[in-house]
C-alpha cells in the first residue's frame, strides 16, 4: 500500500511539473509571436509612410541602415526582410535579393490577404533552419503592397533553449518530490496500522484519518437523515401535486392507487371524504375510459384517451412505469448475456394525468362556427354581385335597367366592406392590437356625431333619434365608445317600426359606493323574445333572420359592443318585450381603463 501511495503521489508531481513547463513554454511562445507581429506592423507603418514620401529611394536607404544596425548589434538578432510588390504581384524591391530575379508574388497568401482586407499575416516553416518566418503584408495607398518578414525560433527550439537553464531546477524538484511522496505514503499508512479498531478511536496526531472513523460512527445517523430527506421530498411532491389543476394518479401494476391529488377527485366528481389510496382506479371513473387507458399502460404502451361526460371533455394521458429486471447475481447475468438474453423491462405501474379540455373544445367549436358563419356571410353578397355582373356581361339587361343592377352591386359591395371592417375590428379587439390611449370623452358630443352618421338611415326608415340626460364626461377610448353608441343606435333604427323612436340617454348613478356612467338606448321596435336575449351578443346570431336580411347589417355589431364594454370593465343589461321595443343599458366606471 505504501508503494502504491508513493507511486501515485510521485507521478502526480511529475505530471504537474511537466504540464506546468509546457504551459509556460506555450505562453512564452505566444507572447513572442505577438511581439513580433506588433513590431512588424509598427515598422511597416513607418516604412509605408517613407515610401509614400520618397518611394524606392527610402527603401534603399532604410535597408542600408538595417544592415549597419545588425552589424553593430551582433549576429543574434534576426534581420527583417523588406519586399515591395506592385498591384500585379511583380516585385519592385527586395532587401535580400535582386527584385528582377524574383517570381511573381500575387499568389502568396499574405499578399492575397493584403489586397483583399488591407493587411495579412502568414507563417512559413523552414525545416532546414529549424525556424519559422512570419510575414506581414499591408496594402499602401497607391495599391501596392509592402511586406516585412522576420524569422523566429520554433516552439521546439524554445523548449531546447529553456531546457538547459531549467534542468538543475527540475532535478531538484524531482528529488524533493521523491522524498516528500515517500514520507507522505508512510504518514498515511502508519496511523492505519496503529488504529484502535476495537473502540474506534485514534491519536489526534493522525487527523487525516479521523474522517474514516467518524464516517463509520455516523453511518446510522446518515441513514436516518436520508430517510428524513425522502419523507421531505415526498411531502414536497404531495404539496406540488395538490396545487396542480391537472388530475394526477400513480398506480401500481394491479391498477391500485398509490398516490393522487385533489384535482383528480374534483375532475371525476368523486367524494372528497373518501381516501382512494389502495383502491382501484375504476373507483374514479365508471365509464371505463380510465380503465381502458390503464390497461394499455400496464401493457407497456403510452396512450391518450378522450372522455366526454355531462358537457365536459377530459384528455387522459397514461404512461407506464418501466423497471429493468434485476438478476440474482453478476454470474447469472453474465451467463444470460453469453446466451444472448438481454435484460427485459417490467411494468411496475402507471402514471395518469387528466386534463380538463372543456374550455378548449368550446373555443374550438366557436372558432369553427365563426369560420362557417364568415364563409356564409361573405359568400351571400359575393354571389349576388357575381350574378348581377354576369347578367350585365352577357348583355341580357336592358340599358334602362343597368343603373338598378349597378345599385344592387354597389349595395352588396358596401355590405361586404362593412362585414370585413367589422371582422377586422373584432379581430383586433380579440388580439388587443387596437390603440388603448384614453382621454376625456363628452358622451353627448360623441352621440351627436354618431346620430349625424345615422341620419340617412333614420330618414329612410322614418325613425327619429333623440338624445336626453346629463352632460356626462368619462375616461375611455373614444373610437371604441363611438362603436358602442353607433351599433346600439343602428340596431334601434333597423329593428324599429316606421314612425318609431330611439332614445339615447346619459346619466350618472352611484352603484355599490362607486360612481358609474349609464348609457341607455331605448327603441320602440320589434323587441326580442326572452329566450333569445342571452344569445344576441354572439357573433352572426340573428333573432329574426328574414328581417335581419332585409334590414342589412353584419350580425357582429352587438358582439363588438360586448367586447368594448368588457374592455372598459363595464357590463350590459338588456330589457325587451316583443312588439313593444328594447332597452339596452351599458354601465361603465368613470375611469374605464
Amino acid at each position: 500500500m505504501i508503494k502504491r501511495i508513493f507511486k501515485n503521489t510521485f507521478w502526480v508531481s511529475m505530471v504537474t511539473l511537466f504540464v506546468s513547463y509546457l504551459i509556460i513554454v506555450g505562453i512564452l511562445y505566444d507572447y513572442f509571436e505577438h511581439q513580433i507581429k506588433a513590431e512588424l506592423k509598427t515598422e511597416a507603418e513607418y516604412i509605408a509612410y517613407g515610401i509614400d514620401y520618397a518611394g524606392e529611394e527610402y527603401l534603399i536607404n532604410f535597408n542600408r541602415y538595417m544592415l549597419m544596425k545588425q552589424r553593430t548589434s551582433g549576429a543574434g538578432e534576426h534581420k527583417k526582410r523588406i519586399t515591395w510588390i506592385d498591384k500585379t504581384g511583380d516585385v519592385l524591391f527586395d532587401s535580400d535579393v535582386d527584385a528582377k530575379s524574383m517570381e511573381n508574388h500575387k499568389n502568396r497568401k499574405e499578399i492575397k490577404k493584403a489586397l483583399e482586407n488591407g493587411e495579412g499575416y502568414t507563417v512559413r516553416y523552414s525545416g532546414t533552419l529549424d525556424e519559422q518566418t512570419l510575414y506581414y503584408a499591408v496594402e499602401l495607398t497607391d495599391g501596392t503592397v509592402l511586406r516585412i518578414s522576420s524569422a523566429y525560433n520554433t516552439i521546439l527550439a524554445i523548449v531546447l533553449a529553456m531546457l538547459q537553464p531549467t534542468a538543475f531546477l527540475i532535478f531538484l524538484i524531482i528529488i524533493l518530490s521523491y522524498f516528500m511522496s515517500k514520507r507522505a505514503a508512510k504518514s498515511i499508512v502508519e496511523p492505519i496500522n496503529n488504529m484502535d479498531l476495537l473502540y474506534g478511536e485514534m491519536d489526534e496526531e493522525y487527523e487525516e484519518l479521523v474522517p474514516l472513523l467518524r464516517r463509520i460512527r455516523k453511518q446510522n445517523i446518515l441513514i436516518d437523515r436520508q430517510i428524513e430527506d425522502l419523507k421531505n421530498q415526498q411531502a414536497k411532491f404531495q404539496a406540488l401535486t395538490e396545487h396542480m389543476n391537472e388530475g394526477f394518479l400513480v398506480l401500481d401494476k394491479k391498477g391500485n392507487v398509490l398516490s393522487y391529488n385533489p384535482a383528480v377527485v374534483e375532475l371525476f366528481e368523486g367524494s372528497k371524504d373518501i381516501d382512494y389510496t389502495g383502491k382501484h382506479a375504476a373507483d374514479f371513473d365508471r365509464s371505463g375510459v380510465l380503465k381502458e387507458a390503464l390497461e394499455e399502460a400496464l401493457k407497456g404502451a403510452r396512450n391518450q384517451k378522450i372522455r366526454k361526460t355531462r358537457g365536459k371533455v377530459f384528455h387522459i394521458f397514461s404512461n407506464p412505469i418501466l423497471l429493468e429486471d434485476t438478476k440474482e447475481d453478476g454470474i447469472t447475468e453474465e451467463i444470460l448475456a453469453s446466451m444472448g438474453n438481454k435484460q427485459e423491462k417490467q411494468v411496475a405501474g402507471a402514471v395518469i394525468i387528466v386534463l380538463d379540455e372543456t374550455e378548449k373544445e368550446k373555443r374550438e367549436q366557436l372558432r369553427r362556427e365563426f369560420t362557417s358563419n364568415v364563409s356564409h356571410e361573405l359568400k351571400t353578397p359575393l354571389t349576388s354581385i357575381s350574378g348581377v355582373a354576369e347578367i350585365i356581361m352577357n348583355g341580357i339587361v336592358k340599358t334602362e335597367d343597368i343603373p338598378g343592377f349597378a345599385r344592387n352591386i354597389y349595395e352588396e359591395a358596401g355590405r361586404l366592406i362593412e362585414l370585413i371592417n367589422d371582422i377586422i375590428f373584432l379581430s383586433k379587439l380579440d388580439e388587443g392590437h387596437l390603440s388603448c390611449h384614453t382621454q376625456k370623452i363628452n358622451l353627448k358630443d360623441l352621440a351627436k356625431q354618431v346620430i349625424e352618421r345615422l341620419s340617412l338611415s333614420g330618414r329612410t326608415g322614418n325613425v327619429s333619434v333623440q338624445i336626453t340626460g346629463e352632460d356626462v364626461v368619462m375616461e375611455g377610448i373614444p373610437s371604441m365608445i363611438e362603436e358602442v353608441l353607433y351599433n346600439l343606435c343602428d340596431n334601434g333604427i333597423k329593428y324599429n317600426h316606421a314612425g318609431g323612436t330611439v332614445i339615447l340617454a346619459f346619466y350618472k348613478k352611484e352603484i355599490d359606493d362607486t360612481h358609474k356612467i349609464i348609457i341607455s338606448v331605448k327603441d320602440t321596435g320589434i323587441g326580442i323574445p326572452a329566450e333569445e336575449t342571452d344569445r344576441i351578443f354572439e357573433r352572426f346570431y340573428r333573432v329574426d333572420k328574414s328581417h335581419s336580411r332585409s334590414a342589412g347589417g353584419t350580425g357582429l355589431g352587438l358582439s363588438i359592443v360586448k367586447h368594448v364594454v368588457l374592455m372598459h370593465h363595464g357590463e350590459i343589461q338588456v330589457e325587451s318585450e316583443p312588439g313593444k321595443g328594447t332597452q339596452v343599458t351599458v354601465i361603465l366606471p368613470e375611469q374605464a381603463l
